[in-house]
């Protein structure tokens, strides 16, 4: 993960829990998206998130660890790679000193345009990996 860290506690919820009392597979994507909202929010402040336009190309997790009620977990969020018309994040999952590793993940997005065809990644989003 490069410099530009954020890290965001997740607040595990009731209904985040699945019919075994841990943490849904399907909420840790959720978990990823809101880290790299307020990953735009922190380092793009003047980026209207609303407006950013990319799509979902890929998404992977590794699951190392079940979430439980009652777990203190950190979102760490960091973009990875930039390229012509996609950038890459990585996402980790831990406890609040970083000793136990939940899940890890990398998603790919592609920059669309109105038109919703591949176009250039904005380079506000490029000078942060620069």
């Amino acid at each position: 993960m490069n410099d530009s860290l954020l890290k965001t506690e997740i607040q595990v919820r009731y209904g985040d829990l699945d019919t075994l009392g841990h943490v849904n597979n399907a909420l840790y994507l959720t978990y990823f998206e809101l880290g790299r909202v307020l990953y735009f929010r922190k380092y793009l402040p003047a980026f209207d998130t609303t407006d950013v336009k990319f799509v979902i190309a890929r998404a992977e997790i590794d699951f190392k660890k079940s979430i439980t009620m009652g777990d203190e977990v950190i979102l760490e969020t960091s973009l990875d790679t930039v390229g012509n018309t996609s950038f890459t994040f990585l996402h980790r999952i831990t406890n609040r000193d970083g000793t136990v590793i939940y899940a890890t993940g990398k998603i790919v997005a592609v920059s669309i345009d109105e038109n919703k065809k591949p176009s250039k990644v904005p380079e506000e989003l490029r000078n942060l990996v620069a």
